[in-house]
């Protein structure tokens, strides 16, 4: 049995911009009404139209408190969607009229996480130490999107060397993911795939500063998680992961100064989103043998995207 999920967070709320609940909903409801009349548009593609309809809505001020009606990446491919959108197209619809000095604001996303012991039974993190060990010679060097060089080094194991264990995971993940949501404030998102790969940090290994949903290609990616296991006594320090206060603005992401560490701990899980930039600090491992590593089983939730 899993222990009740520990949430970290850094909530800075500002009330000085909402407005009144009246307005606020006779301008929702208008949105709704423009909203079912760009769905009806066949001729515009499907991701212009739902990027209009999120500027719509953040004119009401809704979108732009973090706690309320959108996870922050919503808003933060909107923002990018919407710098491409051609003026013309949108006067087909009547929206040529929405002012040009109305402007999205950076979005900021508090280093929050949500972590989890005791995420597997006993024996199944025992099975899952054992499994890794053996696998040995089918990881691969890890590699990077960008293909940065010297930017990530550790070695990657992938799913299909493993499928008890990566059933085992997805399940379990899906069986808590509702409360983990909560706890992040995002709202429920029809998954189309949750990602897995099992990942070994010896001595040396690390990963610069990155996010997991800064291209097109990883851009579905909602929700990041690590599972951490190892042989006990713990043979290896260092390789404690850094989530920063993250700023989305002009389609990319910036760290802030501020960050919160997460120590491995044996047989605990961490969930975070996504778009947040974070590093894998250095991992020291006297021995340098293999079956001492940092392993973890990590992956990423993906929405489905129509």
């Amino acid at each position: 049995m899993y222990t009740e999920p520990k949430v970290n967070k850094n909530h800075d709320f500002n009330d000085h911009n909402i407005v009144t609940i009246e307005r606020v909903n006779k301008l929702l409801f208008q949105s709704i009404d423009t909203l079912e009349e760009i769905l009806k548009n066949q001729e515009l593609p499907t991701q212009e139209r739902a990027t209009v309809a999120l500027k719509i809505i953040e004119m009401t001020g809704l979108l732009s408190q973090k706690n309320n009606y959108s996870p922050a990446t919503l808003l933060s491919e909107a923002q990018q969607k919407l710098n491409e959108l051609q003026i013309n197209s949108l006067g087909r619809n009547g929206f040529n009229q929405v002012p040009e000095k109305i402007k999205f604001k950076p979005l900021f996303l508090s280093a929050d996480y949500v972590e989890i012991k005791n995420f597997l039974l006993p024996e199944n993190n025992q099975t899952a130490i054992k499994e890794a060990i053996k696998r040995k010679e089918q990881y691969v060097e890890s590699s990077t999107t960008t293909k940065a060089d010297k930017y990530r080094q550790s070695y990657v194991l992938f799913s299909q060397y493993f499928p008890e264990l990566s059933g085992l995971i997805q399940s379990k993940i899906l069986e808590i993911l509702p409360e983990v949501l909560t706890q992040l404030e995002f709202r429920p998102f029809e998954i189309s795939e949750i990602e897995v790969q099992l990942t070994a940090h010896n001595d040396g290994c690390y990963y610069k500063i990155h996010n997991d949903a800064g291209s097109e290609k990883t851009a579905s990616r909602e929700i990041t998680y690590v599972y951490y296991f190892y042989q006990e006594p713990k043979a290896f320090s260092g390789g404690e992961l850094r989530i920063y206060d993250t700023e989305l603005k002009g389609g990319g992401a910036i760290n802030h100064d501020n960050y919160k560490t997460i120590t491995p701990v044996n047989n605990s899980i961490v969930f975070f989103n996504s778009r947040c930039r974070h590093e894998v600090m250095p991992v020291i491992c006297p021995s340098q043998a293999f079956e001492n590593s940092r392993f973890t089983v990590n992956g990423w939730i993906r929405r489905l995207v129509s």
